[in-house]
């Protein structure tokens, strides 16, 4: 009679981190813009720690800092062409 045969450990797949520390795209410096989400009061905020420049946007329990900073590139970028925000 022989032994039962064990299972393999399982492998986990680690997950990617996303960006916490973004560039500013008014002072180009790296890692300056710092986003703070509050999921109580439902904004999500950025602050360069160097120019000053802030944005705020409502959010939601799905919401990623990442969004909170492309939602903010994405009205720089309207603001620039011209185009009411919405």
């Amino acid at each position: 009679m022989g032994r039962r045969a064990k299972k393999a450990p399982v492998q986990t797949k680690k997950r990617p981190t996303l960006a916490k520390r973004f560039k500013c795209p008014f002072c180009a410096n790296d890692e300056t813009v710092e986003c703070k989400m509050d999921f109580k009061v439902g904004i999500g905020s950025l602050a360069c720690r160097l120019c000053g420049a802030s944005y705020q946007m409502p959010i939601h329990h799905l919401h990623e800092p990442v969004d909170v900073f492309s939602e903010w590139l994405d009205d720089c970028e309207a603001a620039q062409q011209g185009k009411p925000t919405g």
